[in-house]
């Protein structure tokens, strides 16, 4: 894994004009073929859904407030074109801040794909907790009638506000200078434009698609994400646990392992026998950080596998195992946005998938071609 810089201060919001697929596109499985392979071959085919009408290309630039909803939540956020050739002297200040590390291959696939599509394909999710001048701004913008207001094929609904006028695209932009942004979700992707930002000498590749969320206003939700051990004897993991005085270790029995999960506890199961580790408030690190810092790697060599709800991890104790391959499941806790926050400050990242910030927009909502 490689760490991803963060982005220095001040933060600089740039307007542009968005490309957007048509409202009966946006959330269609079959829109997917847009962005697909051949990737050299998408700049022509966003040419052609263009004159289709399966594509709007707006012909002013702005800031633009994005209003989704989605299965009862609604988010705003402010979408624009983020600098990113400035890194961060700290990560307990202003700038744009990552909370994991990402893979360079990976990332520098992104980076191929996108230079080849010329596209910013979907904003990276970022969230903070937004002053009074940006919620001023964003409340100015909102007063009008939207650009665009529907529902999308997958149930989503969007409201755009443009925000054009020079002074009002200035306020905005102003607003944000200062503003901490935690990257909430497209850490692969800002690493990709930072690639892209040292390595292409044509004008715009400085720049990356963000949409930034305000927490305090219309927050995005934090769920968990599970993990399931592949090759790993749960009397492992707890043995693990005593040998290194995690916590506080307590054999559940056959008691629902669900039940027992709370902000400061794991739970150790494989569904006929359940152990909770509840890690004590004095303790710096975040439950799935003590998982992975001291825990795994004192395991035997193994297998992660991810799931976002109890449930799914669950059930994979029960389904088809190779050979007599064992299986564990660790019930993690969600984290808050405050916690995950204070992680950052403090020049630590979080584990490959520690959190899970939803509901994201539907793919295709908003783009930035060049």
């Amino acid at each position: 894994m490689t760490i991803a810089p963060a982005v220095g201060p001040p933060v600089e919001l740039h307007p542009f004009a968005a490309t957007r697929l048509s409202p009966a596109r946006v959330g269609d499985p079959a829109s997917a073929r847009l962005l697909a392979r051949p990737h050299r071959a998408v700049p022509e085919r966003i040419q052609r859904w263009r004159r289709l009408g399966n594509l709007v290309q707006d012909d002013r630039p702005a800031l633009y407030v994005h209003e989704y909803s989605s299965q009862g939540l609604a988010v705003r956020a402010v979408v624009g074109l983020a600098a990113v050739h400035r890194s961060a002297a700290t990560l307990a200040g202003p700038g744009i801040v990552p909370h994991e590390d990402v893979d360079r291959h990976q990332a520098e696939e992104l980076a191929a794909r996108m230079h080849a599509m010329r596209v910013n394909p979907a904003p990276i999710l970022l969230a903070h907790r937004a002053g009074a001048a940006t919620r001023a701004c964003v409340d100015d913008a909102t007063l009008a009638a939207p650009l665009t207001d529907y529902v999308d094929r997958a149930g989503q609904r969007h409201r755009f506000w443009a925000v054009t006028d020079e002074a009002a695209v200035a306020d905005l932009a102003a607003s944000f200078r200062e503003a901490r942004l935690l990257v909430a979700d497209g850490h692969h992707r800002l690493a990709a434009y930072q690639l892209l930002d040292a390595e292409e000498t044509e004008p715009g590749w400085d720049r990356g698609l963000v949409m930034a969320v305000d927490q305090s206003d219309t927050p995005l939700f934090l769920g968990a994400i599970h993990r399931v051990l592949h090759g790993v004897d749960a009397m492992a993991l707890v043995d693990a646990v005593r040998l290194r005085g995690i916590g506080d270790l307590r054999h559940l029995g056959d008691a629902s392992p669900v039940v027992a999960l709370d902000q400061r506890t794991l739970v150790v199961t494989t569904g006929e026998d359940s152990w909770a580790v509840t890690i004590p408030e004095s303790s710096t690190f975040a439950p799935v950080e003590v998982l992975h810092r001291e825990l795994l790697p004192h395991v035997p060599a193994h297998r992660v596998e991810f799931h976002h709800t109890a449930e799914a991890a669950l059930a994979r104790l029960t389904s088809p195992a190779r050979g007599a391959e064992e299986r564990t499941v660790v019930l993690v806790p969600a984290l808050t946005y405050d916690a995950v926050d204070a992680v950052v400050a403090a020049g630590r990242r979080l584990p490959e998938k520690a959190t899970s910030f939803q509901p994201k927009s539907s793919i295709g909502a908003i783009m930035r071609a060049f």
